[in-house]
């Protein structure tokens, strides 16, 4: 609300007139700028439908899966938690040009960042896991880097230093001869030929101890210290004459490297690489199908009888893979015999651990792949396999530590390598809205029921919810968090949200910001006199901001410093969990108090009133609200009080509408917002005039 210096002066005759800027433009035209029926949401809805598989089809129960917008996979903007059927079901709000999400449950024998499609339908219907590895609307990641370097001939010759001869297991000689090249696998996959016709189960509970023992993202240094030490086997002592076998469990690497083994006397392990006689890959690119690669879970190579007394060690081709060259053999190795490394620490030299797990009676084996004095996360389960031996004997245990059986001290069915509460049964994981690290955003008119000038600044809020969640995606608690980016008015409005429960399930509310006395607040927080929970962040914006001289028009003139506002942090604590999908940020409902005028409230396009609204202003002035139609805050030319964003707005300075400002405003709205969904966000040509847009 803007009033020019005429305004000003005369503001005591004129306060229940209005101060706003253009509310004398005429209100007689009949066009409209959208069709009927257009609330301006520049969001949209996609219901999620995942099943989390073990290769045999058991469900995986109780991981906690983190979903990405594709241009921004380093912010979460949603997580849920799979059920005993593995499965999670949820409703995302993604901003409405959005076609593909990214999800990772970040759970070591699935493929990490898997990018899903989202259906004309608004939906995600997809399987993670399983005996293909994924199936559904997820979509298989292309291999975008390739290895540059010497690959591996014919006449397997060496690589350009001293490190050992590589070979393919005999007969083959080459890639072109080792690496299946069909229509379903082909060769840039890299998937070999000599797997054995018979993968293995990997079950839930195998999956569940690996992931105990090597948690996604979790550094071993403080998870499990004593598997990095230095007396600890690295490699398989073979102590019976054995057949051995090596199984592929998962891969969570943003590098294509391969795999190989090489074998020496047990006692008398290599100290240089000039002491290993050769390097027999296994797989020559050690990725998962769906993730760069042409290996599932469970596929299997054996390696061959060895005799008692021979020792098996490995090693990691870094990034060597080439989608049309095979494997290239110039490339940096990390090798289980650790002094073979190139860090020059003995604290970072390691680059694998070997676990054995008694149940399942398999020696374990995760890699870290890259450098780890510079740029390593000491997961170790950047490629991870296991060793199986028949007699299952004939391997010995001694100095190898053993699997981490899958801890859940709280006993909620989240591991607690996933579990933010591992020790508190009535949580489980954080999530937030839209982000960690983002503010969605709501922009406001606020001369309701009259028009305005419509460059939606007379309040801006900036706000983000962060969600504790229970094991069963249930919610125990919320805070927002609220501020002001602009408030180009001279109106004093305060910012009230309308929640999709009762007021009766709240318990109490604290953290908001109130200093004009207009509202009155039940014993729990909530406001009085409401049927629906509504908590107002504050009554007045001059509680979060102000211009240093007093003045109106806060942050939308260039000529004026910009302001920084504070914020109001709002903690909701619910009298019981809340189901995730009741309580979805899209449904709550945010609104204006115009001028500490309670009974004034702006809200979005068919969003009903509170209770404390008055309703016989809705068909006056400007305003054709219809309530029993459920028709509300749209203009007689359909023009909105408000939008709202899932990311920050870049709105007009003061006076600018806001078609004048984005240029495809108008053809988006024209056609009822089935085009130019990203008017607001999409910097390129022709899509926003600059100058007229707020920049400090």
């Amino acid at each position: 609300m803007k009033q020019n210096l005429t305004y000003v002066l005369l503001a005591g005759i004129l306060a229940f007139s209005s101060c706003k800027k253009d509310k004398n433009q005429d209100t007689s035209a009949t066009s409209k700028i959208a069709p009927d029926g257009f609330t301006y949401v520049t969001s949209k809805n996609v219901k999620l439908n995942l099943t989390l598989q073990a290769n045999n089809s058991e469900p995986l129960a109780g991981v906690v899966v983190s979903v990405y917008l594709p241009t921004n996979t380093t912010d979460v903007i949603f997580k849920g938690v799979t059920d005993k059927s593995g499965v999670l079901q949820a409703t995302l709000n993604v901003p409405a040009s959005t076609s593909t999400l990214v999800i990772d449950p970040a759970y070591v024998g699935l493929i990490r960042d898997a990018q899903a499609v989202i259906s004309s339908s608004n939906s995600i219907t997809a399987t993670i896991g399983g005996k293909t590895g994924f199936s559904g609307d997820i979509q298989a990641q292309d291999i975008t880097t390739t290895a540059n370097g010497t690959a591996l001939s014919t006449n397997r010759t060496t690589s350009a230093t001293s490190s050992p001869t590589i070979v393919y297991p005999s007969p083959y000689t080459s890639s072109s001869q080792a690496v299946v090249n069909t229509s379903t696998y082909p060769f840039k996959l890299g998937r070999p030929v000599y797997l054995e016709s018979t993968p293995d189960v990997i079950d839930a509970s195998l999956l569940s101890y690996i992931n105990a023992s090597l948690p996604e993202g979790s550094p071993l240094t403080k998870t499990h210290p004593e598997y990095l030490s230095t007396s600890a086997t690295p490699n398989l002592n073979v102590t019976a004459t054995s057949d051995v076998w090596i199984t592929f469990v998962s891969e969570g690497a943003g590098l294509v490297s391969s795999l190989g083994y090489y074998t020496y006397t047990t006692g008398n392990p290599p100290t240089s690489t000039a002491d290993i006689d050769k390097i027999t890959l296994i797989f020559p690119n050690a990725s998962a199908v769906g993730s760069a690669g042409g290996l599932n879970s469970g596929d299997k190579v054996k390696l061959g009888r060895f005799s008692a007394g021979t020792s098996i060690g490995f090693v990691l081709l870094q990034n060597s893979w080439s989608t049309t060259s095979g494997v290239i053999t110039n490339t940096v190795k990390f090798y289980s015999d650790y002094a073979l490394n190139p860090e020059t620490t003995t604290a970072t030299k390691k680059h694998t651990v070997t676990l054995y797990d008694d149940v399942h009676k398999v020696f374990l084996i995760g890699f870290e792949d890259l450098n780890r004095q510079t740029e390593s996360d000491n997961d170790f389960n950047d490629v991870v396999i296991y060793a199986s031996s028949n007699p299952v004997s004939g391997i010995s245990t001694n100095g190898v530590s053993t699997v981490d059986k899958a801890g859940d001290s709280d006993g909620d069915g989240v591991l607690d390598a996933q579990d933010a509460f591992p020790n508190d049964a009535t949580r489980a994981y954080i999530s937030y809205y839209p982000s960690a690290s983002t503010y969605a955003n709501i922009a406001f008119e606020d001369n309701w029921p009259l028009k305005g000038d419509y460059d939606l600044n007379d309040l801006v809020v900036n706000y983000r919810y962060t969600f504790e969640n229970n094991a069963s995606n249930k919610v125990v608690d919320f805070k927002g968090e609220y501020s002001i980016a602009a408030a180009g008015a001279s109106f004093h409005n305060g910012f009230g949200v309308q929640l999709p429960i009762a007021a009766s399930a709240v318990s109490s509310v604290t953290g908001q910001k109130a200093i004009s006395n207009y509202i009155t607040m039940a014993s729990n927080g909530v406001e009085s006199g409401q049927s629906k929970a509504v908590i107002i962040p504050f009554d007045n914006h001059e509680a979060l901001i102000k211009n240093p001289d007093g003045s109106y028009l806060i942050n939308t003139l260039a000529s004026k410093d910009k302001v920084t506002s504070d914020v109001a942090t709002v903690q909701v604590n619910l009298t019981s969990p809340v189901d995730q999908a009741s309580l979805l940020p899209a449904s709550f409902n945010p609104f204006l108090i115009s001028n500490l005028r309670r009974g004034y409230e702006v809200h979005l396009p068919g969003f009903a009133p509170t209770d404390k609204a008055t309703t016989k202003l809705f068909g006056t002035d400007d305003d054709s609200s219809v309530p029993s139609s459920s028709k509300y805050y749209i203009s007689k030319e359909n023009w909105p009080w408000a939008i709202q964003f899932t990311s920050t707005f870049n709105y007009p300075y003061e006076g600018v509408s806001i078609d004048k400002a984005f240029l495809h405003f108008s053809d988006w709205a024209g056609i009822g917002g089935t085009s130019y969904t990203d008017w607001y966000s999409n910097t390129a040509a022709g899509y926003r005039d600059a100058s007229k847009i707020y920049s400090k």
